[in-house]
């Protein structure tokens, strides 16, 4: 089953594929040649990290790799909801938990094949890794990254590259301490409460037995010598 959608114009580049309005489904991103670009919004295929195709270093112009990207591949990487719903993270670090699959053939039986190296970047360019390591296991993995670049939205690209050297990538979207000045007043205020409490918390008890209040100077109520 197709169906055909006049758009008006030419195409002059490939059609990508991804949540473009965030409701679960896979749309279809369209640019014409007068420079118009429209979205087709579907509700029968649902999304998936691997059901995108979108612009990456892994479908690049020049790229040898340009269809290693699906869900039918036998590997890759994808990042899951839990770290890719959008958020403004205030803090240090940024937990991204993201997913490694091998399913080739015989791959159990070749140990030196079970290599993926893991990198993340804030963007595409190479001089933006705020993250590396090289793994030699399958599955789930919860790491902490940090971005040195200051406040802000980021665009962060989780990227594998296997022994072959196939890139497979994900990409999802972030905030990084937007909001800061939001928790700013907490950090200044709260120890000045935390502080002050025990100041009128604190209340002084007479005792009868001190010399204030024992005659011992032998002044009067009013201060006088009796």
């Amino acid at each position: 089953c197709s169906q055909t959608v006049d758009v008006g114009d030419t195409i002059p580049s490939m059609v990508q594929a991804d949540d473009v309005h965030g409701t679960g489904g896979l749309d279809l991103v369209v640019t014409t040649s007068r420079g118009e670009i429209l979205t087709l919004e579907s509700d029968t295929v649902s999304y998936h990290p691997l059901n995108v195709w979108n612009a990456g270093v892994s479908r690049a112009p020049g790229s040898s790799n340009a269809q290693a990207h699906g869900f039918s591949s036998t590997q890759g990487i994808f990042v899951h909801p839990m770290s890719r719903v959008w958020r403004d993270v205030l803090g240090v670090y940024i937990p991204i938990t993201f997913e490694i699959f091998d399913r080739r053939p015989n791959i159990a039986n070749e140990p030196n094949r079970q290599v993926y190296e893991v990198e993340v970047r804030a963007g595409m360019s190479a001089k933006r890794t705020i993250f590396y390591r090289s793994y030699t296991t399958t599955g789930v993995y919860t790491e902490r990254v940090q971005i040195p670049f200051g406040p802000g939205y980021f665009s962060l690209t989780v990227s594998l590259r296997t022994t072959h050297g196939i890139v497979y990538e994900d990409t999802f979207h972030i905030g990084f301490n937007v909001d800061y000045m939001g928790g700013l007043w907490l950090i200044v205020f709260l120890p000045l409460v935390l502080a002050s409490i025990p100041i009128f918390m604190f209340r002084r008890k007479p005792n009868w037995e001190d010399e204030d209040y024992n005659g011992g100077s032998r002044t009067g109520i009013l201060g006088r010598a009796g």
